[in-house]
């Protein structure tokens, strides 16, 4: 490791699963990712059923915590930020869990509200996506919420959390019963953006969370394309109808995903999809920053001449 770098790791403790990564500033104020993290955890399962965590699964995400220090160890974390979404947000007993990663891992976790959550993956989509004199959309959709961001050159003019996240829809067994609940939540969501904008002003639509990252490489693995950051309307249509057609072991297999992902990408695409035809968005953008990124940006001082991703 070089000693003259600072070394940076932003955690985001997400209804699905907890994302990490390490990453190195320079003296010249350059950000390279060196590593990132996931463990799938699935914390909204317990959360949106019963409103609480359950042992195990506090005891599976303080494990997950001490395997990250173990890593920051190794690669000699100078400075770390953790912070934690909707399912944390409205489970009775977050607190609990807070208290026994601080207490055995000394990282604290911020708790944040959507507002916080819409401003930090705005900062980090606008060094990947031009939005300077641009009115966009940004979507992030998490496992227990989809959060949507109006913004006007580069600035989050407003923002909105909807209880439509992958780990919820999918106690909706039914196909038809899936259709309805994206359908309440998509005339919500058209409500929300016609309340501050026309929609004819939109002119860019961006997808951000590990879903919709995970529908570019899924883009250019069924569709054969080069690009992994950007998707048309009737790509998104394509995928949407072949994924609808593969059992759950068809999709690990021929998209190579794993079995966290394997159930949660079929709702991720068809609310993505609805939503692009309500809007008559002819693509989307698909960068590969969230908010863990966003969390690594909100630790400088200043922003970076150059944020270098791993793929």
């Amino acid at each position: 490791m070089q000693t003259t770098s600072e070394i940076l790791a932003a955690i985001d403790l997400g209804s699905n699963a907890l994302r990490a990564v390490i990453a190195r500033k320079s003296k010249n104020n350059q950000i390279t990712v060196i590593k990132s993290f996931r463990e799938p955890l699935r914390l909204g399962e317990d959360v949106f059923a019963k409103g609480r965590i359950s042992r195990e699964k506090m005891q599976r995400t303080e494990e997950a915590f001490i395997k990250l220090l173990y890593l920051f160890s190794e690669y000699n974390v100078t400075n770390a930020r953790a912070m934690a979404t909707s399912a944390m947000r409205e489970s009775k007993n977050s607190k609990i869990l807070i208290e026994k990663i601080v207490n055995s891992t000394g990282i604290a976790i911020e708790t944040i509200d959507g507002d916080l959550e819409a401003d930090l993956i705005c900062n980090a989509v606008k060094g990947q996506v031009n939005l300077k004199k641009k009115t966009a959309l940004l979507m992030d959709i998490g496992g227990g919420s989809t959060e949507l961001s109006l913004v006007k050159n580069e600035k989050v003019i407003a923002a909105q959390s909807f209880n439509v996240g992958t780990v919820r829809l999918l106690d909706y067994k039914n196909h038809d019963d899936l259709e309805k609940k994206i359908k309440l939540e998509l005339e919500k969501m058209i409500e929300f953006i016609e309340l501050h904008m026309k929609i004819k002003d939109l002119q860019i639509m961006i997808g951000t969370g590990g879903n919709l990252r995970r529908i570019g490489k899924i883009r250019k693995k069924i569709l054969g394309k080069s690009s992994s950051e950007l998707a048309t309307f009737s790509e998104i249509d394509h995928m949407e109808e072949a994924i609808s057609s593969m059992s759950f072991v068809e999709r690990i297999r021929k998209l190579e995903l794993d079995q966290n992902r394997a159930d949660v990408i079929l709702p991720a695409i068809m609310l993505t999809f609805k939503l692009m035809e309500a809007l008559k968005m002819k693509q989307i953008h698909l960068p590969k920053v969230g908010l863990k990124e966003g969390i690594i940006l909100s630790m400088l001082s200043r922003p970076p001449k150059k944020l270098i991703l791993k793929d």
